[in-house]
């Protein structure tokens, strides 16, 4: 899968030193990815939920951080939407962000 918007993780890697590890996996698992589908992408990150409009949410540090990512399977590519830490996910809605 391509990655838009990869800026928006190293810059937040940048910022919170110990969410750099799980975004490194999670871009390498998405990067090697082939989804075609929710269950595809369930399978690679049991833990996400998956959200309306295409959308999921991955949690990044054991749940201290969010990702949410809009996935365009046709297309096979992943736009990263939002990432934050709890209380900023909780001031949005992943659905339209």
């Amino acid at each position: 899968m391509l990655i838009v918007y990869l800026k928006r993780l190293n810059d937040f890697g940048k910022a919170h030193v110990n969410a750099r590890k799980g975004l490194a996996v999670w871009k390498l698992v998405v990067e090697g990815a082939q989804w075609k589908n929710k269950q595809d992408v369930l399978r690679d990150f049991p833990k996400a939920k998956m959200i309306q409009n295409n959308r999921a949410r991955f949690e990044i540090t054991h749940n201290t951080f969010r990702l949410i990512a809009h996935i365009h399977y046709d297309d096979k590519i992943v736009e990263i939407r939002f990432i934050g830490t709890h209380n900023e996910y909780d001031r949005i809605d992943p659905a339209v962000i």
